[in-house]
């Protein structure tokens, strides 16, 4: 008998060195087909001249070096899209008790605090394990708020690992009892100048209507000569892009706060802060803090069921007191990642 998709799922693990796969710890639901890699061996067929008008002849055919790439997007939880940001972005740093902190601080100068994972796809007939993943790029946010409907965060991230392998899953895992999804329409935007603290910002009520916020995070995987070694064996990383996009009411206030700072005179930008904060049950929260400069604010006629909005497009420059162009932070009771 055929084994259903519907059985399919992935498994965590956060590896402690590049190249050393772990037992998972977690399960981390996902939509459908979600971490599916596919294996590069980097196949090539010389052109070579032989007489003949067939391009591809018997016996030249070589391989390189291998890498397996994938996808994967789910709903955005409290309790576990830290693990994607670990991937990509930064490892956590917890502090508190009671109420926990989670803090995820874009990398500047190294990739030390980046996680390599182990993740395990599970099915009934055969598992297979990818080592060494890492995330090249994410992406966070929620699309159009609708009434009725259901705007829920997402997280979605092109996912890269240095070998992929079969293997015999780790067993008796289950899913974490705990999985609240971040809520569109229980986020908030505050801004202002760079001269303001991000605690102190102003709260544009009533007013967001869509957000994203994308992390293009490079991860170079490094081959070296050997006598048999055909795959990776480090990573160094790229230069980090963010980039923003959002959607608003119509209002002056969206007028003065978005279209007048674009429109400004003079060859300079002038940047702003944002602090977009998600509210979820007990002590769930989520804030996002990045310095925007913008590339683009228009009025769109047809932005929302008929409403006309104010589209605002921009990337996340460094901020001194961030440290950094991007800082996430989650909050809640969860001592540790689901």
């Amino acid at each position: 008998m055929a084994v259903p998709a519907a059985f399919r799922y992935l498994q965590f693990g956060q590896q402690a060195a590049f190249a050393t796969a772990v037992a998972a710890t977690t399960i981390f639901p996902c939509d459908p087909g979600s971490g599916e890699f596919t294996i590069d061996r980097a196949t090539e067929s010389p052109d070579e001249d032989h007489g003949t008008a067939i391009r591809h002849q018997p016996g030249r055919q070589s391989t390189g070096v291998r890498l397996a790439t994938a996808s994967i997007s789910s709903p955005l939880r409290f309790q576990d899209f830290g693990h994607i940001l670990q991937m990509g972005m930064a490892a956590e740093s917890t502090s508190g008790s009671g109420t926990v902190t989670h803090t995820y601080t874009g990398d500047v100068n190294s990739s030390t605090t980046v996680v390599p994972y182990t993740v395990e796809i599970v099915d009934g007939t055969q598992a297979w394990e990818a080592n060494g993943v890492l995330a090249d790029s994410f992406d966070l946010g929620f699309d159009a708020l609708s009434a009725p409907g259901n705007s829920m965060w997402t997280i979605n991230a092109n996912l890269k690992a240095w070998q992929h392998v079969t293997t015999t899953a780790t067993g008796s895992l289950t899913v974490p009892s705990t999985l609240e999804t971040a809520e569109g329409h229980l986020t908030t935007l505050s801004e202002g100048s760079t001269s303001t603290a991000f605690g102190s910002l102003s709260e544009l009520d009533a007013h967001l209507i869509s957000y994203r916020v994308s992390v293009d995070a490079p991860k170079m995987y490094r081959a070296y000569g050997d006598t048999s070694i055909d795959y990776a064996v480090d990573w160094d990383p790229g230069k980090r892009e963010t980039s923003v996009e959002a959607s608003f009411k119509l209002s002056a206030s969206s007028i003065s706060d978005f279209f007048d700072i674009f429109n400004v005179s003079g060859s300079v930008p002038t940047a702003r802060r944002w602090r977009v904060l998600v509210t979820g049950s007990g002590l769930n929260t989520i804030s996002i803090d990045h310095r925007i400069v913008f590339t683009d604010v228009h009025v769109n006629p047809d932005g929302r069921d008929g409403e006309r909005t104010v589209d605002v497009s921009g990337y996340a420059v460094y901020d001194s007191t961030l440290a950094t162009d991007l800082t996430i932070i989650q909050t809640g009771a969860n001592t540790a990642l689901a």
